[in-house]
Protein backbone atom coordinates (compact mmCIF):
# COMPACT_ATOMS: atom_id res chain seq x y z
CA UNK A 1 0.00 0.00 0.00
CA UNK A 2 1.61 3.20 -0.89
CA UNK A 3 0.35 6.77 -0.88
CA UNK A 4 -1.70 5.80 2.37
CA UNK A 5 -4.57 8.81 2.91
CA UNK A 6 -6.63 9.56 5.95
CA UNK A 7 -9.67 8.04 4.53
CA UNK A 8 -7.97 4.58 3.98
CA UNK A 9 -6.55 4.61 7.48
CA UNK A 10 -9.82 5.47 8.98
CA UNK A 11 -11.49 2.64 6.71
CA UNK A 12 -9.18 0.02 7.93
CA UNK A 13 -11.51 -2.68 9.67
CA UNK A 14 -8.54 -3.93 11.30
CA UNK A 15 -8.01 -0.87 13.24
CA UNK A 16 -11.50 0.35 14.24
CA UNK A 17 -10.89 3.87 13.88
CA UNK A 18 -13.83 6.44 13.51
CA UNK A 19 -13.50 9.78 11.40
CA UNK A 20 -15.57 12.06 13.81
CA UNK A 21 -14.35 15.70 12.48
CA UNK A 22 -12.70 17.58 9.87
CA UNK A 23 -13.89 15.50 6.92
CA UNK A 24 -12.90 17.89 4.37
CA UNK A 25 -8.88 17.09 4.70
CA UNK A 26 -9.80 13.52 4.79
CA UNK A 27 -7.57 13.04 1.33
CA UNK A 28 -4.49 14.54 3.05
CA UNK A 29 -1.20 12.19 2.83
CA UNK A 30 -0.03 10.61 5.47
CA UNK A 31 3.77 11.22 6.31
CA UNK A 32 4.24 9.37 9.68
CA UNK A 33 3.07 9.55 13.29
CA UNK A 34 3.62 11.25 16.11
CA UNK A 35 2.43 10.64 19.69
CA UNK A 36 2.09 13.72 22.28
CA UNK A 37 0.50 15.05 25.18
CA UNK A 38 2.08 18.01 25.68
CA UNK A 39 0.37 21.33 26.09
CA UNK A 40 2.09 23.43 22.81
CA UNK A 41 3.46 20.59 21.05
CA UNK A 42 3.71 22.85 17.65
CA UNK A 43 7.59 22.81 17.60
CA UNK A 44 8.09 19.24 17.74
CA UNK A 45 5.80 18.00 15.17
CA UNK A 46 6.65 17.37 10.83
CA UNK A 47 4.25 18.32 8.14
CA UNK A 48 2.11 15.27 6.92
CA UNK A 49 2.29 13.67 10.64
CA UNK A 50 -0.96 12.31 12.31
CA UNK A 51 -0.63 12.73 15.95
CA UNK A 52 -1.82 10.94 18.07
CA UNK A 53 -2.96 11.86 21.79
CA UNK A 54 -4.31 10.62 25.30
CA UNK A 55 -5.71 14.23 25.61
CA UNK A 56 -4.03 14.63 29.14
CA UNK A 57 -3.89 18.12 27.95
CA UNK A 58 -7.22 19.01 27.83
CA UNK A 59 -7.63 20.23 31.45
CA UNK A 60 -5.17 22.69 30.90
CA UNK A 61 -5.60 24.04 27.44
CA UNK A 62 -8.32 24.77 25.00
CA UNK A 63 -9.45 22.08 22.40
CA UNK A 64 -9.38 24.96 19.20
CA UNK A 65 -6.10 26.37 21.02
CA UNK A 66 -4.70 22.61 20.65
CA UNK A 67 -5.88 21.96 17.35
CA UNK A 68 -4.72 25.38 15.68
CA UNK A 69 -1.23 24.06 17.56
CA UNK A 70 -1.44 21.47 15.42
CA UNK A 71 -2.27 22.48 12.49
CA UNK A 72 -0.34 25.43 12.04
CA UNK A 73 2.74 22.88 12.28
CA UNK A 74 1.16 21.11 9.32
CA UNK A 75 -0.13 18.20 10.69
CA UNK A 76 -2.25 15.78 8.31
CA UNK A 77 -4.83 14.59 11.27
CA UNK A 78 -5.37 13.84 14.88
CA UNK A 79 -6.13 10.86 16.64
CA UNK A 80 -7.37 10.88 20.07
CA UNK A 81 -7.42 8.15 22.28
CA UNK A 82 -10.11 7.30 23.74
CA UNK A 83 -10.17 5.81 27.75
CA UNK A 84 -12.02 6.57 30.98
CA UNK A 85 -11.82 10.21 31.23
CA UNK A 86 -12.85 10.90 27.65
CA UNK A 87 -15.43 8.36 26.48
CA UNK A 88 -15.62 10.30 23.00
CA UNK A 89 -13.29 13.27 21.84
CA UNK A 90 -13.84 16.62 23.15
CA UNK A 91 -16.45 18.37 21.39
CA UNK A 92 -14.42 21.34 21.80
CA UNK A 93 -11.81 19.89 19.92
CA UNK A 94 -14.43 18.54 17.06
CA UNK A 95 -15.90 21.82 16.54
CA UNK A 96 -12.39 23.56 16.21
CA UNK A 97 -11.26 20.13 13.68
CA UNK A 98 -14.42 21.05 11.31
CA UNK A 99 -13.46 24.89 11.32
CA UNK A 100 -10.10 23.99 10.22
CA UNK A 101 -10.22 20.98 8.05
CA UNK A 102 -8.32 19.00 10.20
CA UNK A 103 -9.63 15.54 10.29
CA UNK A 104 -10.16 13.91 13.82
CA UNK A 105 -10.16 10.20 14.49
CA UNK A 106 -11.38 8.59 17.44
CA UNK A 107 -8.94 5.72 18.72
CA UNK A 108 -10.69 2.56 20.96
CA UNK A 109 -8.98 1.96 23.93
CA UNK A 110 -8.00 -1.39 23.33
CA UNK A 111 -6.01 -0.39 20.14
CA UNK A 112 -2.51 0.87 20.61
CA UNK A 113 -0.86 3.64 18.91
CA UNK A 114 2.03 0.94 17.95
CA UNK A 115 -0.28 -0.29 15.95
CA UNK A 116 -1.43 2.33 14.11
CA UNK A 117 2.16 3.64 13.55
CA UNK A 118 2.72 0.36 12.00
CA UNK A 119 0.22 0.65 9.49
CA UNK A 120 0.83 4.25 8.89
CA UNK A 121 5.15 3.34 8.79
CA UNK A 122 4.26 0.02 7.06
CA UNK A 123 2.63 1.44 4.16
CA UNK A 124 5.45 3.97 3.26
CA UNK A 125 8.64 1.58 4.26
CA UNK A 126 8.00 -1.85 3.98
CA UNK A 127 11.66 -2.29 6.06
CA UNK A 128 10.06 -0.82 9.30
CA UNK A 129 13.18 2.22 9.63
CA UNK A 130 10.90 4.90 9.68
CA UNK A 131 9.16 3.50 12.33
CA UNK A 132 11.67 2.63 14.53
CA UNK A 133 13.01 6.50 14.01
CA UNK A 134 9.51 7.68 14.88
CA UNK A 135 9.30 5.64 17.60
CA UNK A 136 13.19 6.68 18.98
CA UNK A 137 11.73 10.27 18.31
CA UNK A 138 8.86 9.84 20.27
CA UNK A 139 10.34 8.62 23.24
CA UNK A 140 13.71 11.23 23.28
CA UNK A 141 10.51 14.00 23.84
CA UNK A 142 8.90 12.56 26.56
CA UNK A 143 12.08 11.98 28.38
CA UNK A 144 12.69 15.35 27.71
CA UNK A 145 9.48 16.16 29.36
CA UNK A 146 10.83 14.30 32.49
CA UNK A 147 8.71 11.20 34.37
CA UNK A 148 11.69 9.49 34.85
CA UNK A 149 10.31 5.20 35.04
CA UNK A 150 6.60 6.44 34.80
CA UNK A 151 7.57 7.93 31.56
CA UNK A 152 8.82 4.66 30.16
CA UNK A 153 6.26 2.57 31.43
CA UNK A 154 3.59 4.84 29.74
CA UNK A 155 5.46 4.67 26.44
CA UNK A 156 5.85 0.97 26.49
CA UNK A 157 2.18 0.39 27.25
CA UNK A 158 1.40 2.67 24.62
CA UNK A 159 3.87 1.59 21.76
CA UNK A 160 2.98 -2.91 22.26
CA UNK A 161 -0.36 -2.46 23.88
CA UNK A 162 1.09 -5.19 26.68
CA UNK A 163 0.32 -4.57 30.51
CA UNK A 164 3.79 -4.23 31.97
CA UNK A 165 5.51 -2.52 35.05
CA UNK A 166 8.93 -1.41 36.13
CA UNK A 167 9.77 -3.24 39.16
CA UNK A 168 12.98 -3.10 41.61
CA UNK A 169 15.08 -4.80 43.87
CA UNK A 170 12.43 -7.26 46.29
CA UNK A 171 9.70 -6.43 43.31
CA UNK A 172 8.81 -2.85 44.46
CA UNK A 173 6.78 -0.93 42.05
CA UNK A 174 9.30 2.16 40.23
CA UNK A 175 6.42 3.53 38.52
CA UNK A 176 4.36 5.26 41.44
CA UNK A 177 3.08 7.91 38.48
CA UNK A 178 1.44 4.21 36.65
CA UNK A 179 -2.17 3.95 37.43
CA UNK A 180 -1.57 0.04 39.07
CA UNK A 181 0.83 -2.01 40.66
CA UNK A 182 1.63 -5.59 39.44
CA UNK A 183 -1.13 -7.47 39.62
CA UNK A 184 1.56 -10.37 41.46
CA UNK A 185 3.73 -9.39 43.95
CA UNK A 186 5.34 -12.81 43.73
CA UNK A 187 5.94 -12.86 40.10
CA UNK A 188 7.51 -8.89 40.32
CA UNK A 189 9.83 -10.49 43.01
CA UNK A 190 10.86 -13.20 40.78
CA UNK A 191 11.12 -10.87 37.86
CA UNK A 192 13.74 -8.50 40.31
CA UNK A 193 15.51 -11.97 41.12
CA UNK A 194 16.36 -13.11 37.82
CA UNK A 195 17.27 -9.12 36.95
CA UNK A 196 19.50 -9.58 40.08
CA UNK A 197 21.07 -13.01 39.28
CA UNK A 198 21.58 -11.93 35.47
CA UNK A 199 19.46 -14.42 33.94
CA UNK A 200 17.62 -11.80 31.53
CA UNK A 201 15.39 -11.91 29.24
CA UNK A 202 13.28 -14.62 31.32
CA UNK A 203 10.35 -16.37 30.95
CA UNK A 204 8.12 -16.11 34.78
CA UNK A 205 5.39 -18.85 33.49
CA UNK A 206 2.63 -18.95 31.13
CA UNK A 207 1.97 -14.95 30.73
CA UNK A 208 5.05 -13.04 31.91
CA UNK A 209 8.47 -12.45 31.19
CA UNK A 210 10.80 -10.01 32.57
CA UNK A 211 13.37 -7.83 30.61
CA UNK A 212 16.10 -5.39 31.73
CA UNK A 213 19.65 -3.97 30.19
CA UNK A 214 22.25 -6.40 32.00
CA UNK A 215 24.45 -3.17 32.01
CA UNK A 216 23.81 -2.26 36.17
CA UNK A 217 25.08 -5.08 38.49
CA UNK A 218 22.93 -4.39 41.15
CA UNK A 219 20.14 -4.33 38.59
CA UNK A 220 18.38 -1.61 40.13
CA UNK A 221 15.09 -2.15 37.46
CA UNK A 222 13.77 -4.29 35.68
CA UNK A 223 10.60 -4.73 33.07
CA UNK A 224 8.11 -7.10 33.71
CA UNK A 225 5.87 -8.12 30.91
CA UNK A 226 2.19 -9.33 31.41
CA UNK A 227 2.91 -11.62 28.02
CA UNK A 228 4.39 -14.95 27.72
CA UNK A 229 8.24 -14.72 26.09
CA UNK A 230 7.51 -17.41 23.11
CA UNK A 231 4.55 -15.13 22.64
CA UNK A 232 6.50 -11.51 22.05
CA UNK A 233 6.40 -10.63 18.30
CA UNK A 234 9.55 -9.01 16.97
CA UNK A 235 8.15 -5.31 17.39
CA UNK A 236 6.76 -6.06 20.69
CA UNK A 237 10.27 -7.06 21.32
CA UNK A 238 11.95 -4.44 20.00
CA UNK A 239 10.09 -1.50 21.73
CA UNK A 240 10.72 -3.80 25.02
CA UNK A 241 14.37 -3.56 24.64
CA UNK A 242 14.76 0.03 23.08
CA UNK A 243 13.12 0.53 26.78
CA UNK A 244 15.08 -1.06 28.53
CA UNK A 245 17.92 0.83 26.81
CA UNK A 246 17.05 3.71 28.35
CA UNK A 247 15.90 2.94 31.15
CA UNK A 248 19.26 2.57 32.06
CA UNK A 249 19.67 6.39 32.42
CA UNK A 250 17.20 6.85 34.72
CA UNK A 251 19.14 3.98 36.92
CA UNK A 252 22.44 6.23 36.74
CA UNK A 253 20.70 9.12 37.52
CA UNK A 254 19.11 6.79 40.90
CA UNK A 255 22.84 5.77 41.46
CA UNK A 256 24.44 9.05 41.44
CA UNK A 257 22.09 10.03 43.76
CA UNK A 258 23.12 6.80 46.19
CA UNK A 259 26.62 7.97 45.91
CA UNK A 260 25.64 11.60 47.01
CA UNK A 261 24.24 10.03 50.07
CA UNK A 262 26.58 7.48 50.84
CA UNK A 263 29.35 10.16 51.63
CA UNK A 264 27.03 12.21 53.54
CA UNK A 265 26.11 9.38 55.54
CA UNK A 266 29.78 8.05 56.21
CA UNK A 267 30.51 11.59 57.36
CA UNK A 268 27.31 11.43 59.72
CA UNK A 269 28.61 8.19 61.26
CA UNK A 270 32.03 8.92 61.58
CA UNK A 271 30.90 12.22 63.43
CA UNK A 272 28.85 10.70 65.71
CA UNK A 273 31.26 7.82 66.21
CA UNK A 274 33.86 10.47 67.39
CA UNK A 275 31.39 12.36 69.74
CA UNK A 276 31.68 15.22 67.54
CA UNK A 277 28.04 15.58 66.61
CA UNK A 278 25.07 17.98 68.59
CA UNK A 279 21.84 17.21 68.44
CA UNK A 280 20.84 20.27 66.03
CA UNK A 281 23.57 18.81 63.81
CA UNK A 282 22.43 15.57 63.94
CA UNK A 283 18.90 16.62 62.95
CA UNK A 284 20.05 18.84 59.97
CA UNK A 285 22.33 15.79 58.85
CA UNK A 286 19.51 13.22 58.89
CA UNK A 287 17.47 15.63 57.04
CA UNK A 288 19.95 15.75 54.46
CA UNK A 289 19.46 12.14 53.94
CA UNK A 290 15.98 12.13 53.48
CA UNK A 291 15.52 10.76 56.95
CA UNK A 292 12.50 11.96 59.35
CA UNK A 293 14.50 12.89 62.70
CA UNK A 294 11.37 12.10 64.20
CA UNK A 295 11.06 8.47 63.56
CA UNK A 296 13.11 5.59 64.56
CA UNK A 297 16.31 4.44 62.45
CA UNK A 298 18.04 1.20 62.79
CA UNK A 299 22.09 0.18 61.85
CA UNK A 300 22.47 -3.10 60.64
CA UNK A 301 25.93 -4.01 59.44
CA UNK A 302 26.78 -6.52 56.84
CA UNK A 303 29.67 -8.65 55.82
CA UNK A 304 27.69 -9.43 52.22
CA UNK A 305 29.21 -8.44 49.20
CA UNK A 306 28.41 -4.73 47.95
CA UNK A 307 25.91 -5.75 45.26
CA UNK A 308 24.14 -7.46 47.67
CA UNK A 309 23.96 -5.61 50.33
CA UNK A 310 22.74 -2.56 48.00
CA UNK A 311 20.11 -4.90 46.39
CA UNK A 312 18.79 -5.28 49.83
CA UNK A 313 18.72 -1.64 51.34
CA UNK A 314 17.27 -0.63 47.87
CA UNK A 315 14.71 -2.86 47.94
CA UNK A 316 13.53 -3.10 51.63
CA UNK A 317 10.99 -0.36 51.69
CA UNK A 318 11.97 1.55 54.15
CA UNK A 319 14.09 4.87 53.17
CA UNK A 320 17.93 3.64 53.76
CA UNK A 321 20.97 4.69 52.83
CA UNK A 322 24.37 2.60 52.86
CA UNK A 323 27.65 3.91 54.22
CA UNK A 324 31.12 2.10 54.92
CA UNK A 325 32.43 1.87 58.49
CA UNK A 326 35.15 -0.11 59.95
CA UNK A 327 35.83 -2.65 57.63
CA UNK A 328 31.72 -3.28 57.42
CA UNK A 329 28.87 -2.01 55.44
CA UNK A 330 26.34 -0.20 56.91
CA UNK A 331 22.80 0.41 56.37
CA UNK A 332 20.78 3.12 58.23
CA UNK A 333 17.19 2.46 57.78
CA UNK A 334 14.19 4.30 58.98
CA UNK A 335 12.45 2.04 60.67
CA UNK A 336 11.62 -0.32 63.99
CA UNK A 337 10.27 -3.11 62.61
CA UNK A 338 11.49 -6.20 64.04
CA UNK A 339 11.08 -8.02 60.81
CA UNK A 340 13.49 -5.64 59.19
CA UNK A 341 16.58 -8.14 59.83
CA UNK A 342 14.56 -11.18 58.31
CA UNK A 343 12.98 -8.60 55.31
CA UNK A 344 16.67 -7.51 54.50
CA UNK A 345 18.15 -11.44 54.92
CA UNK A 346 15.26 -12.19 51.98
CA UNK A 347 16.81 -9.79 49.73
CA UNK A 348 20.24 -10.66 50.35
CA UNK A 349 19.34 -14.29 49.42
CA UNK A 350 17.86 -13.24 46.28
CA UNK A 351 21.28 -13.15 44.66
CA UNK A 352 21.84 -16.82 46.33
CA UNK A 353 24.11 -14.92 48.68
CA UNK A 354 23.87 -16.46 52.41
CA UNK A 355 22.82 -12.97 54.70
CA UNK A 356 25.44 -12.00 57.15
CA UNK A 357 24.02 -9.02 59.29
CA UNK A 358 24.38 -7.40 62.67
CA UNK A 359 21.39 -5.79 63.58
CA UNK A 360 21.74 -2.59 65.89
CA UNK A 361 18.65 -0.90 68.52
CA UNK A 362 16.16 1.06 66.97
CA UNK A 363 17.19 4.67 67.36
CA UNK A 364 14.29 6.41 69.89
CA UNK A 365 12.62 9.39 68.30
CA UNK A 366 13.89 12.24 67.93
CA UNK A 367 17.39 10.90 67.12
CA UNK A 368 20.35 11.70 69.58
CA UNK A 369 24.07 11.17 68.76
CA UNK A 370 24.68 9.06 71.52
CA UNK A 371 21.72 6.46 70.66
CA UNK A 372 22.58 6.46 67.24
CA UNK A 373 26.22 5.46 68.21
CA UNK A 374 25.31 3.07 70.54
CA UNK A 375 23.17 1.20 67.55
CA UNK A 376 25.91 1.40 65.09
CA UNK A 377 28.11 -0.14 67.94
CA UNK A 378 25.89 -2.83 68.64
CA UNK A 379 25.03 -3.52 64.98
CA UNK A 380 28.75 -4.11 63.97
CA UNK A 381 29.53 -6.34 67.21
CA UNK A 382 26.61 -8.14 66.49
CA UNK A 383 28.18 -8.81 63.08
CA UNK A 384 30.93 -9.69 64.46
CA UNK A 385 29.58 -12.58 66.49
CA UNK A 386 27.08 -13.21 63.26
CA UNK A 387 30.52 -14.21 61.37
CA UNK A 388 31.39 -17.12 63.71
CA UNK A 389 28.33 -19.22 62.99
CA UNK A 390 27.69 -21.22 60.77
CA UNK A 391 26.34 -20.90 57.09
CA UNK A 392 21.99 -19.98 57.62
CA UNK A 393 22.14 -18.62 60.83
CA UNK A 394 24.65 -15.46 60.43
CA UNK A 395 21.92 -13.17 61.25
CA UNK A 396 22.22 -11.72 64.59
CA UNK A 397 20.38 -9.20 66.97
CA UNK A 398 21.66 -6.75 69.35
CA UNK A 399 19.58 -8.89 71.78
CA UNK A 400 22.22 -11.19 71.31
CA UNK A 401 25.32 -9.83 72.38
CA UNK A 402 28.04 -9.67 75.21
CA UNK A 403 27.36 -6.71 77.32
CA UNK A 404 31.13 -6.23 77.91
CA UNK A 405 32.19 -6.50 74.40
CA UNK A 406 29.27 -3.71 74.00
CA UNK A 407 30.62 -1.11 76.73
CA UNK A 408 34.66 -1.15 75.29
CA UNK A 409 33.36 -0.21 72.22
CA UNK A 410 32.07 3.00 73.61
CA UNK A 411 35.67 4.09 74.31
CA UNK A 412 38.18 5.60 72.37
CA UNK A 413 40.89 4.19 71.17
CA UNK A 414 43.39 5.14 73.34
CA UNK A 415 41.76 4.32 76.69
CA UNK A 416 41.46 1.14 75.36
CA UNK A 417 44.92 0.66 74.44
CA UNK A 418 46.54 1.65 77.34
CA UNK A 419 44.46 -0.65 79.50
CA UNK A 420 45.50 -3.59 77.26
CA UNK A 421 49.24 -2.48 77.27
CA UNK A 422 48.89 -2.40 81.71
CA UNK A 423 47.14 -6.10 81.83
CA UNK A 424 48.56 -7.95 78.66
CA UNK A 425 51.21 -6.11 78.05
CA UNK A 426 53.92 -7.63 80.98
CA UNK A 427 52.99 -11.09 79.78
CA UNK A 428 52.96 -10.46 76.28
CA UNK A 429 57.03 -9.23 76.67
CA UNK A 430 57.58 -11.83 78.83
CA UNK A 431 56.52 -14.64 76.25
CA UNK A 432 58.41 -12.88 73.30
CA UNK A 433 62.25 -13.02 75.84
CA UNK A 434 61.21 -16.62 76.90
CA UNK A 435 59.50 -18.17 74.29
CA UNK A 436 56.78 -18.38 76.49
CA UNK A 437 52.97 -19.03 76.01
CA UNK A 438 51.46 -17.15 78.99
CA UNK A 439 49.13 -15.06 76.78
CA UNK A 440 47.35 -18.26 75.48
CA UNK A 441 47.45 -20.02 78.98
CA UNK A 442 45.54 -17.38 80.54
CA UNK A 443 42.95 -16.96 77.47
CA UNK A 444 42.51 -20.65 77.89
CA UNK A 445 42.12 -20.74 81.67
CA UNK A 446 39.13 -18.08 81.06
CA UNK A 447 37.70 -20.20 78.62
CA UNK A 448 37.34 -23.26 80.69
CA UNK A 449 36.03 -20.98 83.34
CA UNK A 450 39.33 -21.61 85.77
CA UNK A 451 39.31 -25.07 85.95
CA UNK A 452 42.49 -26.40 86.10
CA UNK A 453 42.47 -29.29 84.44
CA UNK A 454 40.39 -28.89 81.88
CA UNK A 455 42.74 -26.14 80.96
CA UNK A 456 45.67 -28.24 81.42
CA UNK A 457 44.41 -30.85 78.97
CA UNK A 458 43.19 -28.57 76.48
CA UNK A 459 47.10 -26.84 76.80
CA UNK A 460 48.76 -30.50 76.91
CA UNK A 461 50.88 -29.96 79.97
CA UNK A 462 51.10 -30.93 83.70
CA UNK A 463 48.12 -29.30 86.12
CA UNK A 464 51.52 -28.20 88.30
CA UNK A 465 52.95 -26.58 85.09
CA UNK A 466 49.75 -24.81 84.72
CA UNK A 467 49.44 -23.75 88.35
CA UNK A 468 52.97 -22.46 87.88
CA UNK A 469 52.42 -19.81 84.65
CA UNK A 470 49.31 -18.51 86.23
CA UNK A 471 50.93 -17.98 89.27
CA UNK A 472 53.50 -16.30 87.04
CA UNK A 473 51.05 -14.03 85.61
CA UNK A 474 49.95 -12.86 88.76
CA UNK A 475 53.85 -12.06 89.60
CA UNK A 476 54.01 -10.06 86.17
CA UNK A 477 50.69 -7.76 85.84
CA UNK A 478 49.13 -8.05 89.73
CA UNK A 479 46.09 -9.40 87.93
CA UNK A 480 45.02 -12.79 89.75
CA UNK A 481 42.99 -14.91 87.13
CA UNK A 482 41.71 -17.07 90.30
CA UNK A 483 39.72 -14.10 91.56
CA UNK A 484 36.29 -12.72 89.88
CA UNK A 485 38.21 -8.94 89.56
CA UNK A 486 40.88 -10.27 87.80
CA UNK A 487 39.22 -12.56 85.26
CA UNK A 488 37.29 -9.79 84.16
CA UNK A 489 40.55 -7.65 84.05
CA UNK A 490 42.27 -10.54 81.50
CA UNK A 491 38.95 -11.07 79.59
CA UNK A 492 38.31 -7.04 78.31
CA UNK A 493 42.29 -7.20 77.56
CA UNK A 494 41.78 -9.97 75.68
CA UNK A 495 38.94 -8.27 73.35
CA UNK A 496 41.02 -5.60 72.59
CA UNK A 497 42.74 -5.77 69.44
CA UNK A 498 46.52 -4.59 69.59
CA UNK A 499 47.17 -1.42 68.53
CA UNK A 500 49.30 -2.45 65.44
CA UNK A 501 45.74 -4.76 63.82
CA UNK A 502 44.11 -1.69 61.93
CA UNK A 503 40.26 -1.98 62.13
CA UNK A 504 37.90 -2.72 65.26
CA UNK A 505 38.63 -1.59 68.49
CA UNK A 506 37.25 -5.12 69.72
CA UNK A 507 38.73 -8.52 68.72
CA UNK A 508 35.37 -10.09 66.76
CA UNK A 509 33.69 -6.98 65.97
Amino acid sequence: MTGLIVRTLAEDPALGLRLVAGLAGADRALQGVHTTDLDRPARYLLPGELVLTNGLWTERVDGADWAGEVATAGAAAIGFGLAEPHPAAPAGLRAACDALGLPLLEVPEHLSFSRIAQAVDGARDPSGLRLQLSRTRRLLQRLSAGGGYATLLDFLRQETGLPAWIVGPGGRSLAPGAPDAPPDPGLARAAAQAAHRGDLPAALGEDACAFGSGLDTVARSTLLIGAALADLGDDARLVIEQVASYVVLEDARTHALEDGRRGLAEELVELTWSGDLGTASLTARLRALGFDAGAPITAVASANEARDTTYAALGCGDRCVVARHRDATLLLVQSDDAQLAARLARLLADGGADPVLGVGCAVPAPARSGDLRRSVTEAITALGLAATRPAGQRVVSHLEIGSHTLLLDFLDRPVLQAFRASVLGPLERWDAAHGADLVRTVAAFLQNDGRWSATAAQLHIHHNTLRYRIGRVTVLTGHDAETTAGRVDFALALKIAPAAVAGPLVEGA
